[in-house]
């Protein structure tokens, strides 16, 4: 039994479920509460500005709310207790044309999750707003990241390596760094896959971070161009 169906059977599905009686299975990707909101990461791709709720940890659930204003899609996140009591909202977020759903990931390392927000998805790419939390579990805006998802994001000696596809022959490939002040770049590649060589576009926060040129590029061009 997943944790989600632990937790509704721990809890009598009262707080979440308004009093129904637990006779559904919450592990169906077409579970829907009485909030009207399927799980995030349980919706099929295409699906984006959605209602969803996610799971965080083994307490906390996040809800997603998405209104069509004159403006364009807005969106709403509140941060619950499993007892319905409100911890944190915060919104609204101006979302053009996401094709996918917020998603959780703990992206360095510290055993609390970030929180990843679809901006806007084009051709491949999809531009993700993070969230991290603070010492008493409270989300801040720590930044943005474009890639093709969050479980593409690579973790490699503490940088956070996403890749955006350019044109047929080009990709680009951005190292960054979170800290307690946000996501800053580290550096950023542009990947000639028909060339099969790599040059530095930024390489803003490589001296603090003690790497060089030479060697990121190398590291870079080392691939398997295959």
């Amino acid at each position: 039994m997943s944790l989600k169906n632990r937790m509704m059977l721990a809890l009598g599905c009262s707080a979440l479920l308004g009093g129904a009686a637990c006779t559904q299975d919450f592990d169906q990707a077409d579970f829907v509460h009485d909030e009207g909101q399927p799980w995030c990461d349980e919706l099929e791709a295409g699906n984006g500005s959605t209602d969803c709720a996610l799971l965080l940890g083994e307490d906390h659930l996040i809800f997603f709310e998405y209104a069509a204003t004159a403006r364009g899609t807005r969106l709403m996140v509140n941060l619950n207790t499993l007892e319905g009591q409100e911890v944190q909202s915060f919104g609204p977020i101006a979302i053009e044309g996401a094709m996918t759903s917020p998603a959780l990931r703990d992206i360095n390392h510290d055993d609390r999750d970030e929180l990843f927000i679809p901006l806007m998805t084009g051709d491949v790419n999809t531009l993700w707003s993070v969230w991290q939390q603070d010492d008493e579990g409270l989300f801040h805006r720590a930044g943005e990241l474009s890639g093709f998802g969050v479980d593409a994001f690579e973790i490699r000696d503490g940088l956070v390596i996403s890749q955006a596809r350019g044109d047929a022959a080009t990709s680009y490939e951005t190292a960054s760094r979170l800290t307690a002040d946000g996501l800053g770049t580290v550096y950023e590649l542009l990947v000639d896959h028909a060339a099969r060589d790599c040059r530095l576009l930024d390489q803003s926060g490589m001296a603090a971070m003690r790497l060089t040129a030479a060697a990121v590029v190398a590291a870079c061009e080392a691939r398997d161009w295959e």
